[in-house]
């Protein structure tokens, strides 16, 4: 049974190139910064990005301060689907990341909003229906990657014992979030307002003073608006240039936390023939994501609609569930590692280093019980030739289950229609019986091994090591007595022959030692 590997080839991602600059002084060409136009080679395997923030209470220029700030938010209800509880911060502040502790109770963390002091609000996605804090487990937000101040924090949470609290801590660069906790928010009626005009973006495009923004000469360069001019000019500082630039505000797009579905911070898929994962650093106005692919040292400059986002499930398929995929002449299982909106998913197969990339219609989802056979059922196969024993790890919805078989070391793929699980008895027959078998040639003593739900016995002769496997209906049964001859009996056989009943048999045998 033959393993094939399923490998996701890793190319070159292609690069978006679309803009023009009027001036931009001291600026070289792509080829002569580095600025990761072009990938290099493509990684073994996909990773998750981490960021390190280094604090120091005795921090030098070059090393970022970090300012913690806590609060105990009290009385959190058995609420079904949670309460709302607020958090206001005494100063708007930008917040690096956030922890929250259960404590007194088991939570369930059902979403965390950031409302930024611009009164935008953002959702922290590792929060979104979190797993059940135990007491006194802690659930990270990790890098919120927020360049807006934070003006207070709302969570949802619902107690799954008595009386719960949580500790929420958040740090900040800019000093300590002094944070005060409230009661439930209660959501005020708001008139309803017109959808807002197609193309408009949850965050204003207008380019300010201070904002970060993209500029694109044929090459992709972020940089920070210094200074804004009355002829519609901008004055623009690149990192690694010494002079500053002066460029049309028409060819900059402004730096923003969301834009549509897209938010710094989301895991995406891009597709150009082959498949990178990576995660959003920076939103532009202009529809312009910057991205970071594991494995690569330069971020790449992508359109919104070339991204796909990663989600919790692709159709019926979820994230952690076990899988099965047929390329029509093998089976392959494995477990789906995460899922896209635009339904494919990326798989580890077991025995492949490699992610795999399938759409989700390509697949069987893992279940329980597939007719009468189920996962751990022990069965017996026969292919015509030969008798198999072996025991069903895994089933699957189109009715296949994988099976690992007595003596082999892989695994096979069979129809469980093919498959006939082990029963405790049939027919009076069970493991332990003692039988006899004629094949008429011959007398067979043993004993049976397994019987199975068509009405097979697996059984060990004596003198045999091998089993045999053979219909109950041409066996017989060892009893105490059979036609009143029972075992221990002194018996005659033909006028001249005497002996004692060893054993009796269903079928009219006995066994007789002269």
């Amino acid at each position: 049974m033959k393993r094939r590997l399923i490998a996701t080839v890793l190319a070159t991602l292609s690069m978006m190139q679309n803009a023009h600059a009027d001036i931009i002084s001291d600026l070289p060409g792509f080829d002569d910064v580095g600025g990761g136009m072009e990938f290099p080679q493509p990684p073994q395997e996909q990773g998750a990005d981490t960021t390190t923030t280094t604090t120091s209470s005795t921090a030098t220029s070059t090393v970022q301060r970090q300012y913690t700030g806590d609060v105990q938010v009290r009385e959190v209800s058995r609420k079904k689907d949670g309460e709302i509880r607020k958090i206001t911060l005494a100063e708007a502040l930008t917040l690096q990341n956030m922890e929250i502790k259960a404590r007194n109770a088991r939570v369930k963390i059902h979403e965390v909003t950031l409302i930024l002091a611009n009164g935008q609000r953002s959702d922290v996605r590792e929060y979104r229906n979190a797993a059940v804090l135990e007491i006194n487990a802690t659930a990270s937000s990790g890098n919120l990657n927020l360049n807006q101040k934070v003006a207070a924090i709302e969570i949802r949470a619902e107690s799954y014992g008595g009386i719960s609290e949580l500790s929420v801590k958040a740090v900040s660069d800019l000093g300590v979030p002094r944070m005060t906790a409230q009661g439930p928010a209660v959501a005020q009626p708001v008139t309803p307002t017109a959808p807002p005009a197609p193309g408009r973006t949850e965050e204003s495009a207008t380019v300010r003073v201070g904002d970060k923004v993209l500029f694109d000469n044929g090459s992709s360069y972020v940089g920070t608006v210094k200074e804004i001019f009355m002829s519609g000019k901008a004055r623009v500082s690149f990192p690694g240039y010494s002079q500053d630039s002066i460029l049309d505000l028409k060819d900059l797009a402004r730096s923003v936390n969301c834009q549509a579905t897209q938010c710094v911070g989301d895991r995406v898929l891009f597709d150009n023939g082959n498949q990178y994962v990576g995660m959003i650093s920076m939103v532009f106005a202009n529809g312009v994501r910057q991205v970071k692919f594991p494995g690569y040292s330069e971020p790449s400059f992508i359109k919104a609609q070339k991204l796909t986002k990663s989600a919790q499930c692709a159709g019926s398929v979820c994230v952690g569930e076990r899988i099965i995929f047929s390329n029509g002449s093998d089976y392959y299982a494995g477990t789906v590692r995460e899922a896209f909106v635009n339904g494919m998913v990326s798989i580890k197969f077991d025995g492949y280093n490699e992610i795999s990339f399938l759409d989700h219609k390509k697949l069987m989802k893992g279940q329980a019980c597939a007719s009468d056979i189920c996962v751990d059922t022990r069965v017996m196969f026969d292919n015509g030739s030969g008798n198999y024993l072996g025991r069903v790890t895994e089933i699957y919805a189109d009715g296949t289950a994988k099976i690992k078989f007595e003596g082999y070391s892989e695994y096979s793929f069979i129809k469980t229609s093919r498959l006939v699980k082990v029963v405790s008895s049939v027919k009076g027959y069970s493991s332990g019986t003692r039988v006899l078998f004629n094949n008429g040639s011959g007398y067979y003593v043993g004993t049976v091994r397994e019987v199975f739900a068509d009405g097979t016995a697996s059984i060990k002769f004596e003198g045999y090591s091998d089993l045999s496997f053979i219909k109950v209906d041409r066996l017989g049964r060892q009893a105490d007595c059979h036609k009143n001859i029972c075992t221990g009996n002194r018996v005659i056989l033909n006028g001249q022959y005497s002996g004692t009943v060893r054993a009796v048999y269903s079928n009219g045998y006995a066994l007789v030692k002269y």
